[in-house]
């Protein structure tokens, strides 16, 4: 991911304040723009927008999107989608807006202020075919919180949990519709009984490691909304090869 810095951006006047920087995604030539400081995506995120399954999907909606960086991602991947980010932070929502801009994809992707909590009083029900999410992986009580508050609100469940998520992708998924997010493997049997809570049969996971030898650290799981489904159990992922570079898998996403 490389970064450069400036101004007015993109020949449009939209502009990067002191405190941040505008980046490449590489994926399609994307920029996007982030914080300095505080919360910036990570590969979980990158990894999260190609496990979604896309065909029989109109429109998507992400849940807690932060920079905006998985709705830009999935709007390469299919041209038609129409895609809603639904975010609380107001800097994020910010943010994440001009990122729509500069890209020139207002017409393809909405950034939603609001709380997931609140989701009924935001969008309608059953408007979907596909929800996703890149959840905080800490509970509230665990780890060490950051300083910076969009940092900790990212990483920590200080204003939703799996479960709240959940219920809001069940509430919004068409009958059929999939709900796809990732999470720490740790929290796996957590993540199926808010699935089985709210009615989401599961229906795909992935593990995910660092390397072959290590254990996994991530999961990527699917859930099918009132539907019941053999579980598919993809093949893990490993993220890096033995001398530290990308796999093949992310080399062909990164176009490497």
């Amino acid at each position: 991911m490389h970064s450069v810095y400036g101004k007015r951006i993109g020949g449009i006047d939209l502009f990067l304040k002191e405190e941040e920087t505008l980046d490449n995604l590489i994926i399609g030539d994307l920029k996007i723009i982030q914080p300095k400081k505080g919360y910036r995506f990570s590969i979980d995120a990158v990894l999260l927008a190609h496990f979604c399954r896309l065909e029989g999907v109109k429109t998507v909606i992400d849940l807690g999107t932060g920079s905006g960086v998985i709705p830009l991602i999935l709007s390469q991947r299919d041209k038609e989608i129409k895609i809603k980010g639904v975010e609380i932070q107001p800097s994020m929502v910010d943010r994440a807006g001009r990122s729509i801009q500069l890209n020139r994809l207002e017409g393809r992707i909405e950034i939603i202020p609001g709380d997931i909590k609140k989701i009924k009083e935001i969008l309608p029900a059953a408007c979907a075919e596909l929800i996703v999410c890149n959840p905080p992986f800490w509970r509230k009580n665990e780890g060490r919180i950051s300083q910076n508050e969009e940092e900790a609100i990212a990483r920590h469940e200080l204003e939703v949990d799996l479960e709240t998520v959940a219920k809001a992708a069940a509430y919004l998924l068409a009958p059929g519709g999939r709900f796809a997010f990732i999470q720490r493997a740790a929290r796996f049997l957590e993540g199926v009984k808010a699935l089985e809570t709210n009615k989401l049969g599961i229906s795909r996971v992935r593990w995910v490691h660092a390397k072959k030898d290590q254990p996994a650290k991530l999961v990527l799981v699917e859930g099918i909304k009132n539907k019941s489904s053999l579980l598919q159990v993809l093949p893990p992922l490993f993220i890096y090869e033995d001398d530290g570079d990308y796999c093949a898998e992310l080399k062909e996403i990164y176009g490497r």
